[in-house]
């Protein structure tokens, strides 16, 4: 995330002809290319940790297609390619969570989309709100296999700490974006023999944290994404800016956009 948001940062500098401008049109078309630009960087940023060189964009591919393309290397199947794209929609914008409402505070300033887009990625960053999926995959990971799972849970809430991927500031019930993914989530790992951790993700949703459920913390859409990402070969450390490219910044520009015209 830190490479993701001074990627962004430092694009202002080059987008010169319109960075200034602040017009609806002009936003829009800077919105468009940061829509681009976001996931350039995040697999820049990996290949680089892993000693590889960064791959240019393939103009041939989807947006999800060329993120996995960049990120690996090889030309992405149709079914992951769908996959993420899947992902990508049920992550999108979605009401005035914490990041939506930051980059709206400083459209409001009649500042620029890369200031807002920036501020956004900023409050993803942290593991309530962005790193969510991250945090899951991690603890699935601590857990290792499903009978392990209610015992760790246990020792992890009576020690005052908080299973992640659960409840959500609106919905009280089941986050309608989850189903999308669970099913989803069980076939990719049965697809790459990894089943295990679906499994300890069921055990937790349907053992451990079903009395939690009739106090309206139920599963959200980030509890299953975790897996998916790690199953992807997206390790823990890209999931979070997974975040930003679907939310972010088309969903950011709409944000700046209404609050601009409305304040």
């Amino acid at each position: 995330m830190d490479a993701l948001r001074t990627g962004i940062s430092a694009l202002a500098g080059y987008d010169v002809a319109e960075v200034a401008d602040n017009s609806v049109e002009a936003t829009i078309r800077k919105g468009i290319r940061l829509t681009a630009q976001g996931p350039t960087i995040v697999a820049a940023h990996h290949r680089l940790r892993q000693g590889l060189e960064p791959l240019a964009p393939n103009p041939d591919l989807s947006h999800a297609g060329n993120f996995l393309y960049m990120m690996f290397g090889e030309l992405p199947d149709e079914e992951t390619t769908g996959l993420l794209d899947v992902d990508f929609i049920l992550h999108a914008e979605h009401g005035a969570n914490a990041s939506a409402f930051a980059a709206r505070v400083t459209a409001s300033t009649i500042s620029d989309l890369h200031s807002a887009v920036v501020t956004g990625v900023g409050t993803l960053k942290g593991p309530a709100h962005g790193g969510a999926a991250e945090e899951v995959m991690k603890m699935s990971l601590d857990i290792g296999n499903p009978e392990n799972a209610e015992e760790y849970a246990r020792n992890h809430l009576e020690s005052g700490g908080r299973i992640m991927g659960f409840g959500h500031r609106v919905y009280r019930a089941e986050d309608p974006r989850a189903r999308h993914l669970r099913d989803r989530a069980q076939a990719l790992g049965e697809k790459k023999g990894e089943p295990r951790w679906f499994q300890i993700l069921s055990h937790l949703e349907q053992k451990t944290m079903l009395p939690y459920r009739d106090r309206g913390i139920c599963v959200n859409v980030d509890f299953f994404a975790g897996a998916i990402y790690y199953l992807l070969d997206i390790r823990t450390t890209c999931s979070s800016p997974f975040s930003h490219l679907a939310a972010s910044p088309a969903g950011r520009c709409s944000a700046w956009s209404s609050t601009r015209t409305t304040s």
